[in-house]
């Protein structure tokens, strides 16, 4: 009789398969349905519906305009909101000074920004200091910081004026002394202004974009720039996320063979920036390699360079030969700030003067006051110092009030490193904090029911609850507070008041309406065509 044979296989692979189906759809329906319905700590939290389930909320946010979305849930939900986001992940809007400061300031280390966030401006503006946190951010910065003193800023604010008086003629050109002026796209040539500024006083390099339109940095940071939407974005997000995707696309053969990604449905735009970014990184090494060469030279104080990354070479070659061990940027690090200060100096700033200058156009009355406030000073100097646009006290409310009302950066994000409590709220690991700029600064609780209107004189007589931290947040909070604040401010002054003193502006047309970019910055997305015409006092 032959030996019976036992089957001792208890589980057959088919039945792992079916286990491990069974398990994969039991995740996706606790993320996108048990979890934000019915298992989140903050489902009682205030918000707005939870939406589609796969997309939440994220068609309403990146169909609008940056920001607004977030300030209309405010009005109706209060100071704190929680919306559902893509699969099922939930993003929550703090307001109160106490909610931020714990957020931006206290326990900044426990709520970094988001792995997307910090590769998309990682890809765009480097792995610098906008990017890096804990000890190396905090060694980077301090590194960084005498490059932004005030002293520094007084050196440099002289080197804004040849590139100011280049644009001031050739819209005088543009005009050629016609009484109906002319319209010009003026977010083109304030784009134009401030890199040729920012090269200036970052670099010592002259990048001349206002005479030469076909600068190739100039042209690379056009293409860049005219990517900017709600949806590129977000398909910028989805690559940026997946395994591999930030170093792919900023790899030699992604933009050697960009033109296959031209072919791919969704992904034309997504060509252009490897193109873009390609270029731009390019010119970044040369200009580091210029001042690496330039820190062998032995120069005395009346010689050495005053820009800024000449100044932060000569600190980390007198660092290196000091032998203290302190620290010292590598290259790769001096790379990612040449790419940081392009980035965050440039778009940012022709942003704000574009909307302050939007803002005067339709408020002729402040333009007035505030040309009347300037004529007398360039009479006497055409060429104002740091101290005398500093204390120049409408041109500060104008400005001020422009920044407040549509901050160059309007959003940002965080995330939630551990579960703890903020306001009252348990908040769980892994949640997304929207800094919701823009609607900070725009607060009716604060600012009042004008809040959304463009007043300077509010600077005048600022609210009794004004935070001088966090009532107006659009060079952020914190650690992470944008470095270059003051230098940004001074630069705006100084284009703005020359402009203003040459040039009347207003609407191109009746009925003109502001089209701000969904994206990362706030930018016109039409250029911001304005009726620009000489200022009478120079007729």
């Amino acid at each position: 009789m032959s030996p019976t044979i036992i089957n001792t296989r208890f589980v057959e692979p088919v039945h792992l398969l079916y286990g491990l189906v069974a398990y994969v759809l039991y995740l996706i329906v606790h993320r996108l349905i048990l979890w934000p319905r019915f298992l989140s700590p903050l489902r009682k939290v205030p918000g707005p519906p939870l939406g589609n389930i796969f997309l939440g909320q994220s068609p309403t946010i990146i169909r609008n305009e940056t920001g607004i979305p977030q300030r209309e849930w405010v009005k109706k939900y209060g100071p704190v909101v929680r919306i559902v986001g893509p699969v099922g992940i939930e993003r929550m809007i703090f307001m109160k000074p106490e909610a931020l400061h714990k957020i931006l300031v206290k326990d900044w280390l426990d709520y970094p920004r988001p792995t997307f966030l910090r590769n998309i401006l990682g890809l765009v503006t480097g792995y610098g200091l906008l990017t890096v946190t804990g000890n190396d951010h905090k060694q980077m910065r301090k590194a960084m910081n005498p490059a932004f003193s005030i002293p520094n800023l007084m050196a440099q604010t002289p080197m804004y004026f040849e590139p100011i008086d280049s644009l001031v003629e050739i819209i005088k050109g543009e005009i050629n002394n016609s009484t109906d002026g002319k319209v010009i796209h003026v977010y083109d040539w304030m784009s134009k202004v401030t890199l040729d500024i920012i090269c200036k006083t970052a670099f010592g390099y002259e990048a001349d974009s206002l005479h030469n339109p076909h600068n190739e940095l100039a042209e690379a940071y056009e293409l860049l720039l005219s990517l900017q939407s709600g949806s590129n974005l977000a398909r910028l997000i989805l690559l940026i996320s997946l395994p591999g995707g930030p170093r792919f696309l900023a790899s030699d053969w992604a933009y050697h063979h960009r033109h296959w990604l031209e072919k791919i449905p969704l992904l034309p735009a997504v060509s252009k920036l490897v193109d873009a970014m390609y270029r731009i990184r390019r010119i970044s090494r040369q200009m580091l390699e210029e001042k690496l060469k330039d820190s062998n030279l032995i120069l005395n104080d009346s010689d050495a360079k005053k820009d800024i990354m000449s100044i932060l070479v000569r600190a980390r070659k007198a660092e290196l030969d000091g032998g203290k061990g302190g620290y010292a940027m590598s290259d790769q690090a001096m790379m990612d700030q040449v790419l940081t200060f392009l980035g965050a100096g440039h778009e940012t700033t022709a942003s704000g003067l574009t909307w302050t200058l939007w803002h005067l156009s339709n408020k002729p009355e402040w333009q007035k006051r505030l040309r009347e406030e300037l004529a007398p000073v360039f009479a006497e100097n055409p060429r104002p110092d740091y101290r005398t646009l500093k204390d120049l006290q409408w041109l500060d409310c104008v400005v001020m009030e422009s920044l407040r009302i549509m901050p160059p950066v309007p959003l940002t994000v965080r995330v939630a490193a551990k579960t703890d409590y903020i306001d009252g709220v348990l908040v769980p690991k892994g949640t997304l904090f929207y800094i919701p700029i823009r609607v900070v600064n725009t607060w009716k609780e604060l600012w009042g029911e004008d809040a959304e209107e463009f007043n300077p004189g509010r600077w005048l007589n600022l609210p009794k609850d004004y935070h001088p931290t966090f009532s107006m947040l659009s060079f952020i909070a914190g650690p992470h507070a944008c470095i270059g604040k003051t230098m940004s401010i001074i630069e705006m002054k100084a284009v703005l008041a020359a402009l203003i003193v040459n040039f009347d502006f207003e609407p191109a047309f009746d009925g003109q309406v502001a089209k701000p970019a969904a994206a990362i910055t706030i930018k016109p997305t039409d250029g911001m065509p304005l009726r620009v015409r000489m200022a009478s006092t120079t007729r």
